[in-house]
């Protein structure tokens, strides 16, 4: 079932706040501080991306992931959100990837 647009809004809020929380201190022990938590929509559905200032880097870092398919919701939003931020510190802790 497709979100009203209230619904929607009601839903990244709490996503927003759950990412925001969730990635402040661990960044903060980098050195590190979220930069934006941007939102864009495309075919598949509503996208995430995070924007993070490291400390030595003078681009941000970047990832993004589907947080809303385009059939809806398909989990609470702080689920998502502590979902999305745990995957972001994974991504930080990993390995480099090719063109970081």
């Amino acid at each position: 079932m497709r979100a009203t647009p209230e619904s929607l809004a009601r839903y990244l809020d709490e996503f927003r706040a759950e990412v925001t929380e969730g990635l402040q201190q661990t960044l903060s022990e980098r050195g590190a501080r979220l930069r934006e938590l941007s939102f864009y929509e495309a075919e598949d559905g509503l996208w995430a991306a995070a924007s993070i200032d490291l400390p030595g880097q003078s681009a941000p870092w970047t990832r993004r992931r589907l947080v809303v398919p385009a059939s809806g919701p398909d989990k609470d939003a702080w689920l998502a959100g502590a979902v999305f931020s745990s995957a972001v510190i994974e991504d930080l802790d990993g390995p480099p990837c090719l063109g970081d």
